[in-house]
Protein backbone atom coordinates (compact mmCIF):
# COMPACT_ATOMS: atom_id res chain seq x y z
CA UNK A 1 0.00 0.00 0.00
CA UNK A 2 2.81 2.41 0.87
CA UNK A 3 4.66 1.55 -2.35
CA UNK A 4 1.55 2.31 -4.44
CA UNK A 5 1.14 5.66 -2.67
CA UNK A 6 4.77 6.60 -3.38
CA UNK A 7 4.39 5.58 -7.02
CA UNK A 8 1.22 7.67 -7.29
CA UNK A 9 2.95 10.72 -5.79
CA UNK A 10 5.95 10.34 -8.13
CA UNK A 11 3.62 10.01 -11.09
CA UNK A 12 1.78 13.20 -10.12
CA UNK A 13 5.05 15.07 -9.67
CA UNK A 14 6.26 13.96 -13.10
CA UNK A 15 3.00 15.13 -14.66
CA UNK A 16 3.32 18.55 -13.02
CA UNK A 17 6.93 18.89 -14.20
CA UNK A 18 5.90 17.89 -17.73
CA UNK A 19 3.06 20.44 -17.79
CA UNK A 20 5.35 23.23 -16.58
CA UNK A 21 7.97 22.32 -19.18
CA UNK A 22 5.36 22.36 -21.96
CA UNK A 23 4.09 25.77 -20.81
CA UNK A 24 7.62 27.22 -20.88
CA UNK A 25 8.17 25.77 -24.34
CA UNK A 26 4.96 27.27 -25.68
CA UNK A 27 5.75 30.66 -24.13
CA UNK A 28 9.16 30.60 -25.82
CA UNK A 29 7.66 29.64 -29.19
CA UNK A 30 5.04 32.39 -28.97
CA UNK A 31 7.69 34.98 -28.03
CA UNK A 32 9.86 34.00 -30.99
CA UNK A 33 6.90 34.24 -33.36
CA UNK A 34 5.90 37.65 -32.01
CA UNK A 35 9.45 38.98 -32.38
CA UNK A 36 9.56 37.74 -35.93
CA UNK A 37 6.24 39.42 -36.75
CA UNK A 38 7.35 42.72 -35.20
CA UNK A 39 10.58 42.63 -37.17
CA UNK A 40 8.67 41.95 -40.39
CA UNK A 41 6.27 44.81 -39.64
CA UNK A 42 9.17 47.21 -39.04
CA UNK A 43 10.88 46.10 -42.25
CA UNK A 44 7.64 46.45 -44.21
CA UNK A 45 7.14 49.95 -42.80
CA UNK A 46 10.61 50.99 -43.98
CA UNK A 47 10.06 49.52 -47.43
CA UNK A 48 6.87 51.59 -47.75
CA UNK A 49 8.44 54.75 -46.32
CA UNK A 50 9.53 57.54 -48.65
CA UNK A 51 12.62 59.61 -47.94
CA UNK A 52 12.20 63.29 -48.81
CA UNK A 53 15.30 65.17 -49.98
CA UNK A 54 15.13 68.97 -50.07
CA UNK A 55 17.72 71.18 -51.78
CA UNK A 56 17.27 74.92 -52.40
CA UNK A 57 13.54 74.82 -51.73
CA UNK A 58 12.87 71.86 -54.04
CA UNK A 59 11.92 68.42 -52.71
CA UNK A 60 12.20 65.01 -54.36
CA UNK A 61 11.31 61.55 -53.06
CA UNK A 62 13.50 58.48 -52.70
CA UNK A 63 12.39 54.86 -52.53
CA UNK A 64 14.53 53.27 -49.84
CA UNK A 65 16.30 49.93 -49.59
CA UNK A 66 15.75 47.75 -46.52
CA UNK A 67 18.95 47.24 -44.51
CA UNK A 68 20.40 48.10 -41.09
CA UNK A 69 21.54 51.49 -42.35
CA UNK A 70 18.17 52.64 -43.67
CA UNK A 71 16.37 51.30 -40.60
CA UNK A 72 18.66 53.38 -38.37
CA UNK A 73 18.24 56.41 -40.65
CA UNK A 74 14.45 56.16 -40.49
CA UNK A 75 14.60 55.86 -36.69
CA UNK A 76 16.72 59.03 -36.50
CA UNK A 77 14.41 60.92 -38.87
CA UNK A 78 11.40 60.00 -36.77
CA UNK A 79 12.94 62.20 -34.08
CA UNK A 80 14.05 65.14 -36.25
CA UNK A 81 15.04 66.07 -39.78
CA UNK A 82 18.69 65.86 -40.76
CA UNK A 83 20.30 68.83 -42.53
CA UNK A 84 23.90 68.66 -43.72
CA UNK A 85 26.25 70.36 -46.17
CA UNK A 86 27.39 68.43 -49.23
CA UNK A 87 29.95 69.27 -51.88
CA UNK A 88 30.96 67.89 -55.26
CA UNK A 89 33.53 65.13 -55.37
CA UNK A 90 35.07 63.45 -58.39
CA UNK A 91 32.56 65.04 -60.76
CA UNK A 92 30.09 62.24 -59.98
CA UNK A 93 28.58 62.89 -56.51
CA UNK A 94 27.54 65.30 -53.78
CA UNK A 95 28.90 64.03 -50.47
CA UNK A 96 28.66 65.36 -46.93
CA UNK A 97 29.02 64.37 -43.29
CA UNK A 98 25.60 63.99 -41.64
CA UNK A 99 26.77 64.59 -38.06
CA UNK A 100 26.06 61.10 -36.77
CA UNK A 101 26.99 57.49 -37.53
CA UNK A 102 24.74 54.68 -38.74
CA UNK A 103 25.34 50.93 -38.99
CA UNK A 104 26.47 49.76 -42.42
CA UNK A 105 25.71 46.90 -44.79
CA UNK A 106 28.50 47.63 -47.26
CA UNK A 107 29.02 45.71 -50.46
CA UNK A 108 30.74 46.49 -53.74
CA UNK A 109 28.36 48.31 -56.09
CA UNK A 110 28.48 50.46 -59.21
CA UNK A 111 26.30 53.52 -58.74
CA UNK A 112 24.34 55.50 -61.29
CA UNK A 113 22.67 58.91 -61.34
CA UNK A 114 20.01 59.16 -58.64
CA UNK A 115 21.52 56.64 -56.22
CA UNK A 116 21.87 57.55 -52.53
CA UNK A 117 24.39 55.64 -50.43
CA UNK A 118 25.92 55.66 -46.96
CA UNK A 119 29.71 55.89 -46.97
CA UNK A 120 31.81 55.05 -43.89
CA UNK A 121 28.63 55.13 -41.81
CA UNK A 122 28.55 58.91 -41.47
CA UNK A 123 28.59 60.37 -44.99
CA UNK A 124 25.72 60.38 -47.46
CA UNK A 125 26.53 60.48 -51.16
CA UNK A 126 24.04 61.51 -53.83
CA UNK A 127 25.28 60.39 -57.23
CA UNK A 128 24.83 62.31 -60.45
CA UNK A 129 27.41 60.09 -62.15
CA UNK A 130 28.83 56.62 -61.67
CA UNK A 131 31.40 55.12 -59.31
CA UNK A 132 32.33 51.63 -58.09
CA UNK A 133 33.03 51.24 -54.37
CA UNK A 134 31.85 49.53 -51.20
CA UNK A 135 28.73 51.36 -49.98
CA UNK A 136 25.51 50.82 -48.05
CA UNK A 137 22.59 51.52 -50.37
CA UNK A 138 20.00 54.00 -49.10
CA UNK A 139 17.78 54.20 -52.16
CA UNK A 140 17.16 55.92 -55.46
CA UNK A 141 15.27 59.04 -56.57
CA UNK A 142 11.81 58.39 -57.96
CA UNK A 143 11.25 59.18 -61.64
CA UNK A 144 14.25 61.45 -62.20
CA UNK A 145 16.42 61.28 -65.30
CA UNK A 146 20.19 61.71 -65.04
CA UNK A 147 19.90 65.31 -66.26
CA UNK A 148 17.14 66.05 -63.73
CA UNK A 149 19.29 64.61 -60.92
CA UNK A 150 22.22 66.83 -61.95
CA UNK A 151 19.95 69.87 -61.99
CA UNK A 152 18.33 69.03 -58.65
CA UNK A 153 21.60 68.50 -56.74
CA UNK A 154 23.24 71.47 -58.51
CA UNK A 155 26.04 69.28 -59.87
CA UNK A 156 29.34 71.09 -60.19
CA UNK A 157 28.08 74.21 -58.41
CA UNK A 158 29.79 73.59 -55.09
CA UNK A 159 28.40 73.26 -51.58
CA UNK A 160 24.65 72.90 -50.97
CA UNK A 161 22.49 72.38 -47.88
CA UNK A 162 20.53 69.11 -48.00
CA UNK A 163 17.64 68.22 -45.70
CA UNK A 164 16.40 64.66 -45.23
CA UNK A 165 12.93 64.09 -43.82
CA UNK A 166 10.05 61.60 -43.72
CA UNK A 167 7.51 64.28 -44.61
CA UNK A 168 7.49 67.07 -47.25
CA UNK A 169 9.03 70.30 -45.99
CA UNK A 170 7.22 73.62 -46.22
CA UNK A 171 9.84 75.84 -47.80
CA UNK A 172 7.88 79.06 -47.96
CA UNK A 173 8.74 79.53 -51.65
CA UNK A 174 5.69 80.34 -53.78
CA UNK A 175 4.47 82.61 -56.55
CA UNK A 176 3.79 86.18 -55.50
CA UNK A 177 2.81 89.52 -56.98
CA UNK A 178 4.59 92.89 -56.51
CA UNK A 179 1.46 94.18 -54.78
CA UNK A 180 1.99 91.79 -51.88
CA UNK A 181 3.27 93.24 -48.64
CA UNK A 182 7.05 92.77 -48.35
CA UNK A 183 6.55 91.69 -44.78
CA UNK A 184 5.70 88.11 -43.88
CA UNK A 185 7.16 85.01 -42.25
CA UNK A 186 10.80 84.35 -43.10
CA UNK A 187 12.08 80.80 -43.58
CA UNK A 188 15.55 79.32 -43.37
CA UNK A 189 16.88 77.44 -46.40
CA UNK A 190 15.85 74.19 -44.67
CA UNK A 191 12.21 75.28 -44.65
CA UNK A 192 11.90 76.18 -40.96
CA UNK A 193 10.51 79.51 -39.76
CA UNK A 194 13.49 81.74 -38.96
CA UNK A 195 13.53 82.59 -35.23
CA UNK A 196 13.80 86.17 -34.06
CA UNK A 197 17.38 87.40 -34.37
CA UNK A 198 18.31 84.71 -36.94
CA UNK A 199 21.36 85.63 -39.03
CA UNK A 200 21.91 84.18 -42.49
CA UNK A 201 20.05 83.46 -45.72
CA UNK A 202 16.25 83.48 -45.42
CA UNK A 203 13.33 83.15 -47.83
CA UNK A 204 10.53 85.69 -47.47
CA UNK A 205 7.59 86.07 -49.86
CA UNK A 206 9.39 83.86 -52.36
CA UNK A 207 12.61 85.91 -52.30
CA UNK A 208 15.99 84.99 -50.86
CA UNK A 209 17.78 87.60 -48.80
CA UNK A 210 20.44 87.86 -46.12
CA UNK A 211 19.56 89.27 -42.74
Amino acid sequence: MVERTVESIEKNINQVVLIKTMKKTWIFVVAVLLCGCNRENINAQIMNEKLYVTIGGETRTVTMEDNVGTRALVAALQTENITYLADDYGNFEKVGHVGQSFPTADHQITTSAGDLVLYNGNNICIFYGSNSWSYTRIGKFDNLSADEVRQFVKAGQGEVAITLSLQPIQTGIRDFSPEENDKGPAYTITGQIAPQGYKGVVIQNGKKRIQ
